[in-house]
């Protein structure tokens, strides 16, 4: 069996989209379409049900999923071994959303190669969603994560938190007026949006956006406000305001379940508890 057509059907059970996956795969989306016929073909049974912006698996595509999981496993754990690398536990991937990287896991990296000088570090970002659908198939090994995990079968660490303040592009402004300027709603979460309309009720906004890297370019250009990291405050960009409630989002990483006695991934886990934002 063609490990590539595995590889492409994965990728398109994650997107439940042909394009999304080919862009992923670095392939036209023509080109992932042949691959899942030829795989189709290969086992004589449809894997996805197609239907414009709605793909969804078969039951036939359901029942190979975890087995063509465990075979990609299989291939990289045989290509590390005959590379010499023998420490297969060395390897860990990590998950986060690109917000948490850019704001939270910046040196995180750098950090886990000081503490561990032997470890292979796969970095990766990905929607929430997706973080844990990929952390349960196993393509993920850790996913540092706003929310803990309802799944029975994902363990969780609270690692720190990520404190928000209404920062503006101008200072000395108050609540009222920030509010009524050009301010940038930034979607953190349903905490959040239940913090935002108790303390700041309804807001006109031309802009919403669920990245602050997005509200950031735009603070750059123009005046206004959004709720972002406190971190940032102080940079000679951004000032807080002053009477502007916080809101704090605590940080979770989350792993499987039978990973939770593993030696490597508990070193990690410290190395993050370090380097993740504290409460103030």
């Amino acid at each position: 069996m063609d490990i590539e057509l595995l590889k492409t059907f994965i990728e398109v059970t994650q997107t439940r989209h042909f394009g999304r996956a080919a862009h992923r795969l670095f392939l036209t989306p023509a080109a992932v379409s042949a691959r899942i016929r030829q795989l189709e073909q290969t086992l004589g049974t449809p894997l996805f049900y197609r239907a414009r912006g709605n793909i969804q698996m078969t039951g036939e595509g359901q029942r190979l999923l975890p087995h063509a999981q465990r075979m990609l496993d299989a291939w990289a754990e045989a290509r590390r071994d005959l590379a010499g690398e023998t420490e297969v536990s060395r390897h860990l991937s990590l998950g986060a959303t690109p917000g948490l990287w850019h704001f939270a896991l910046g040196e995180v990296s750098s950090r886990l190669h000081r503490a561990l000088p032997d470890l292979v570090l796969g970095a990766e970002a990905y929607p929430q969603e997706e973080l844990l659908e990929r952390l349960r198939a196993e393509q993920l090994d850790l996913v540092v994560l706003y929310d803990r995990p309802g799944d029975a079968d994902l363990k969780a660490r609270a690692i720190g938190q990520l404190d928000l303040a209404l920062l503006a592009s101008e200072p000395g402004l108050e609540l009222k007026t920030a509010l009524a300027g050009d301010y940038i709603y930034v979607d953190w979460g349903a905490a959040f949006a239940l913090f935002h309309a108790r303390h700041c009720g309804d807001v006109q906004t031309r802009l919403r956006t669920n990245q602050a890297s997005v509200a950031l370019d735009r603070l750059r250009q123009v005046q206004g406000s959004a709720y972002l990291p406190q971190a940032l405050a102080g940079s000679g960009l951004l000032y807080p305001v002053a009477d502007a409630p916080e809101f704090h989002r605590p940080l979770y990483a989350a792993f499987r379940a039978e990973q939770e006695f593993n030696p490597v991934l508990g070193q990690v886990l410290d190395v993050l508890a370090e380097s993740a934002p504290e409460s103030a």
